[in-house]
């Protein structure tokens, strides 16, 4: 088929007939301690790159990754003003005051009164492309919401996800209701303090858990009931403090009781204070680390190495896939397949490199943010339904545009051959997006949990840091952690009008009346952690983008684990753990 890029495809192919496995080195070598330093471009990742039509990158896979991170933050909101012209009101964002890019209102962004085409700049040849790319970025607004479904009900305080109603402070959550400081629901309701819970009720502090019922504690587990404490349990109910079990009723700590001697233990120690659970709770980790655990939490998956695989075929240094297929350097495959270099994809997407959450039947995507169902694109920021665009931000429904600028197809191909060809020249092209094109502030974004920078780090890549968001609490009497009742039966509605004080950050935080309902209901005492950092502190529990060495306990070969062998579990290897456990 004649190329429509004729100029651009014989300087890459060019390239990539010349492309031999070799080692490069990382453009950030010896700027930060994660930078691998010199890698390899292996033969595999040839393949890949001729396939996607691209040259091979210039930093190492770590700082891939740190780059791509920076352009996601999970569970700060902000208060601040909208800069739309004539819109001074308050709002609530997922971006702060320090965002260099003006920021409006979601409803106003993707409404009919907004024109993203008002912010077009035509490309001067000769110019750097990467160049004009940034002043359009510079100038054109960012949406206050990663994305929103306006028919949320109830959810201010909800970042992406769709169909949702009472969700406070939750991100990426979809079909559930009556959610709070919770990322990666679906087909759940009465959630509070999890991450990735799939089809659950009135769970409380759980990581990647599914099929749950009135449950709390609960990590990597599925279809249990009435349990507290639980760690890779499957078909259990009325279980507590247990790791490994299956199809187990009335256990507590791995030993069989009696319905009698189980129902005694509980009412032992109820109602819960504070003190007991962190008791049990140090008593509960130390069981975890004590026995066999899946260190990959891979499963069912062929020929692929990574961390938590699921379903998946033909994986390399891929975390957190499902249903996934030939990836490369990539976290967060749902259903994805022929694609590196990108993190969040899903809805059957394929084709996308050096892109971040691009997904929903997206196809042929490339060095792109926060847009879906587009086909045959590059360089887009938070579109939707795009066809064949180059250099775009904020487009619905459009094909044939650069730089927020409409052409013919004719005209299309004729320019972005020109554009392409120069960014190939001047080797803008290989790598994407750097710091300076991210919205989000590095100390609050995905890459300071995986990898922490300081701040003059951060400014030297081109990132920026900023504040803490102001507290909700000014003005109202703050409560310290010793003065706070010890069980949540000796609560009452007073605490609505009080904060408490974080017994870490000492950052005041208010309970809202639906959240002390869920405590009373799950006989949960009042935290004493911020909800930010509780958060945050899931994501201790199942980080992400992170993996380390570890030599299985028990065949002694060598593998990729989740958990840090510093912390002394007792990894092994997923047939090993197999042979053991299951």
């Amino acid at each position: 088929m004649e190329s429509k890029t004729p100029q651009f495809d014989a300087l890459l192919d060019e390239i990539l007939e010349k492309l031999v496995p070799h080692k490069r080195v990382c453009k950030w070598q010896g700027q930060h301690k994660y930078c691998e330093g010199e890698f390899n471009i292996t033969k595999e990742d040839i393949e890949f790159l001729k396939m996607l039509r691209v040259p091979a990158p210039n930093y190492c896979p770590t700082c891939r990754r740190i780059r791509r991170f920076t352009h996601l933050n999970f569970f700060r909101l902000f208060k601040r003003k909208c800069n739309a012209v004539d819109h001074n009101e308050m709002m609530i964002s997922i971006l702060p005051e320090e965002c260099p890019f003006p920021v409006y209102d979601y409803k106003y962004f993707v409404g009919d009164d907004f024109d993203p085409f008002s912010f077009g700049v035509k490309y001067k040849k000769g110019d750097s492309p990467m160049e004009t790319l940034l002043q359009l970025r510079r100038g054109f607004p960012m949406p206050s919401f990663l994305n929103r479904d306006l028919l949320s009900v109830n959810s201010e305080y909800s970042n992406s996800g769709h169909d949702i109603k009472n969700g406070y402070y939750v991100t990426s959550c979809y079909h559930s209701e009556d959610i709070w400081y919770s990322g990666f629901l679906n087909k759940s309701r009465n959630i509070m303090d999890s991450q990735i819970v799939l089809d659950s009720e009135l769970v409380y502090n759980s990581v990647d858990s599914e099929y749950l019922y009135k449950s709390s504690f609960t990590y990597f587990s599925s279809h249990c009931i009435d349990s507290m404490f639980l760690f890779d349990c499957r078909n259990c109910q009325d279980c507590f403090g247990c790791v490994n079990l299956r199809n187990k009723r009335y256990c507590v700590f791995n030993e069989q009781f009696s319905k009698e001697d189980y129902e005694s233990f509980l009412s032992s120690i109820k109602p819960f204070s504070r003190e007991t659970i962190s008791i049990y709770e140090e008593k509960f980790w130390e069981l975890v680390k004590k026995l066999p655990m899946n260190g990959s939490r891979n499963s069912n998956s062929i020929n692929s190495y990574g961390i938590n695989l699921k379903n998946s075929k033909d994986l390399y240094d891929v975390f957190d896939s499902k249903n996934a297929e030939n990836i490369r350097h990539a976290e967060g495959p749902i259903g994805n397949k022929d694609s590196m270099d990108f993190l969040y994809s899903g809805g059957n997407s394929s084709r996308v490199y050096g892109t971040i959450n691009i997904g929903s039947h997206s196809n042929e995507v490339r060095f792109s943010v926060s847009s879906k169902t587009c086909t045959n694109c590059e360089f887009i920021f938070n579109s939707k339904n795009l066809n064949n665009c180059f250099m775009c931000f904020g487009l619905q429904n459009k094909s044939y545009c650069i730089l927020n600028n409409q052409y013919s197809p004719d005209e299309y191909y004729k320019i972005i051959d020109e554009i392409k060809s120069e960014m190939l020249e001047r080797g803008e092209y290989a790598d994407g997006l750097g710091m300076e094109f991210s919205a989000q502030a590095y100390n609050f974004s995905v890459g300071q949990f995986a990898f922490p920078l300081d701040d003059k780090e951060i400014e030297k890549f081109g990132g920026f840091v900023a504040k803490e968001p102001k507290t909700n609490a000014e003005g109202i009497e703050i409560i310290s952690k010793d003065k706070l009742p010890k069980t949540i039966k000796e609560v009452t509605d007073e605490i609505l009008n009080k904060a408490i004080e974080c017994e870490i950050t000492g950052k005041p935080f208010r309970i809202i009346a639906s959240e002390l309902e869920f405590y009373k209901r799950m006989d949960i005492p009042l935290p004493t952690i911020h909800p930010t950092v509780r958060m945050e502190n899931l994501f201790k529990v199942r980080p992400i983008g992170k993996k380390y060495s570890a030599i299985c306990s028990k065949c002694k070969k060598e593998i990729e684990t989740l958990f840090d062998p510093k912390d002394g579990f007792n990894l092994y290897c997923e047939d090993c753990y197999k042979q053991e456990v299951i």
